[in-house]
């Protein structure tokens, strides 16, 4: 397909595990003395720095609170008697580790359920090295994700209708008017599925409905979107450049052809219809019906009519 105008920056999706939040961390011995260490803690953006004991392989973590907390002290007397004594005597030996394939929301639970005193430390993360989470990072990516999994269809991954059509309105208000570009809606109905699950069960339709949306997200040009839009019916939404009448339509014949082609092959087929916004103004609810209009109107292909259909 030929390249179209770039589109409305597609939002990146929030965080799902553990290891795309977590940052590098500075790793100390357990040997070095609290006056290195403070050396480090200048830095403002450091909020830990983990412990490494190397005679028992143990991991330790040391916040910049309770490093504080230590040389401060009860009397302020902490730093004359701290300063010189090892990082080990101050560490937490017994922190949250979890893996980085953890889920945002398992991470976030775990480290809420902890005591009181160190519900806000860092949470720990191995690996090739060792990096951490902060109780901020964690509650803003767990907010994102809880967003993010409430605009997807929750079979497919792809967004919601209701997300689908405010993606549309919100590019035809911020990218299309006052401009000459337009938006083009592709529908996209997966034909026999009711047969499918009649004959084979429910699972297999399921299959068949992720396999398509993930061949729409692997074929759609970047920038677009893909959503569900009713039970076996997806619609790909793209900003198409500022060209005429003739360039668009065949931009959309083109991009139709291009996503029905990635979902044949399956057990079931799929038919395709468009619908194209005029230059600089777009409605979004009249592009969604026109397309569902001529998906309910258009002609099924005999090798998409269930078996008990044909002659």
């Amino acid at each position: 397909m030929p390249t179209a105008t770039p589109s409305l920056p597609a939002r990146a999706l929030a965080p799902s595990r553990l290891g795309e939040v977590a940052a590098p961390v500075q790793v100390v011995s357990s040997l070095d003395v609290m006056s290195d260490v403070e050396i480090l803690f200048r830095a403002p953006q450091r909020t830990c720095v983990v412990v490494h004991d190397r005679e028992s392989g143990r991991v330790g973590l040391l916040t910049r609170h309770r490093y504080t907390e230590v040389m401060t002290g009860r009397l302020g007397y902490g730093r004359a008697v701290m300063t010189r004594r090892e990082v080990g005597h101050a560490a937490d030996w017994e922190p949250l580790v979890l893996d980085p394939s953890t889920s945002v929301v398992d991470a976030a639970r775990a480290a809420m359920a902890r005591e009181a005193s160190v519900r806000h430390d860092d949470v720990l993360v191995p690996g090739s090295s060792w990096s951490a989470a902060s109780t901020a990072d964690l509650v803003q990516a767990l907010t994102g994700a809880l967003a993010d999994r409430a605009a997807r269809d929750p079979l497919t991954g792809v967004l919601s209708r209701a997300h689908l059509l405010g993606t549309m309105t919100r590019w035809a208000e911020d990218a299309v008017a006052g401009t000459r570009r337009r938006l083009l809606l592709v529908g996209l109905d997966v034909d026999g599925l009711a047969d499918l699950n009649a004959s084979a069960g429910f699972a297999a339709g399921d299959d068949v409905l992720r396999t398509v949306a993930a061949r729409l997200l692997g074929a759609v040009p970047e920038g677009g979107a893909v959503g569900r839009l009713d039970g076996d019916t997806f619609g790909v939404l793209l900003l198409l450049p500022a060209v005429y009448d003739d360039r668009a339509a065949e931009l959309a014949t083109t991009l139709r052809d291009r996503l029905a082609g990635a979902c044949a092959g399956g057990p079931v087929r799929v038919r395709a219809t468009t619908s194209t916004s005029l230059a600089g103004w777009a409605d979004p609810n009249l592009l969604l019906l026109e397309v569902e209009r001529g998906l309910r109107s258009a002609p099924r292909t005999p090798d998409a009519l269930p078996t008990r259909d044909r002659p």
